[in-house]
């Protein structure tokens, strides 16, 4: 999938107390970065497939681990990232 379509159009990121998602296009490819690189590390690259994507809803964790704890892991190092508070963790666990 093409880096630019992860990511929602600028425009359509909506930016509150609750969801603080970022105005850019850059910014965006800027969080998508950090989080990913806060889930390899801490699962100790345990997720297979990592994709995350930014929604209007917020972060979508995908990607395939062998175990809960590593779905969990990977959850706890997303929502640990500015801006990766709203996480929706779709990592399938086979």
């Amino acid at each position: 999938m093409d880096e630019r379509q992860r990511l929602s159009h600028p425009a359509h990121f909506r930016r509150s107390d609750d969801y603080p998602l970022p105005q850019s296009l850059a910014e965006a490819e800027r969080l998508v970065a950090s989080i990913e690189r806060a889930v390899q590390e801490e699962t100790g690259r345990g997720v297979r497939d990592l994709r995350v994507e930014l929604h209007e809803e917020g972060v979508l964790l995908r990607g395939r681990c062998h175990s809960y704890y590593t779905k969990q892991l990977a959850q706890h190092a997303a929502m640990a990232v500015p801006g990766g508070d709203a996480v929706t963790n779709e990592i399938e666990v086979n």
